[in-house]
């Protein structure tokens, strides 16, 4: 897990890919040199990296798009994974699919063990 990302490639890398789990990881471990995100922006265009603490901003889902709701209705339908760097689990992650397109997705990841 002691793989070496340039975090500023990554970032314009995520406007175009989804990101590797190794490559999540490596921005999690190295976070302070980047910006925490205090309000959750509305809105945000595809490809949008954003960090939060949790802690502080327990409502950094709210982005102002309409995602999948379970049956119920009530609640965001979403995928729980925990996801491995090497051979172990450091990641857990979350998935909501975009209720008018399938296709759209928001991912919330954050590490297992700092």
């Amino acid at each position: 897990m002691s793989q070496s990302f340039d975090i500023n490639v990554l970032l314009r890398e995520a406007k175009s890919r989804w990101l590797k789990p190794s490559e999540v990881y490596y921005i999690l471990l190295n976070h302070e040199q980047l910006q925490i995100t205090h309000e959750p922006p509305n809105k945000p265009p595809s490809g949008a990296l954003f960090l939060y603490n949790r802690r502080v901003n327990r409502f950094f889902r709210k982005d102002g798009y309409a995602w999948r709701r379970k049956k119920d209705g009530r609640t965001v339908g979403e995928a729980h994974e925990r996801l491995k760097v090497g051979n172990i689990d450091a990641l857990s992650c979350y998935y909501a699919h975009g209720e008018q397109n399938p296709y759209f997705q928001r991912r919330c990841f954050w590490m297992l063990e700092p």
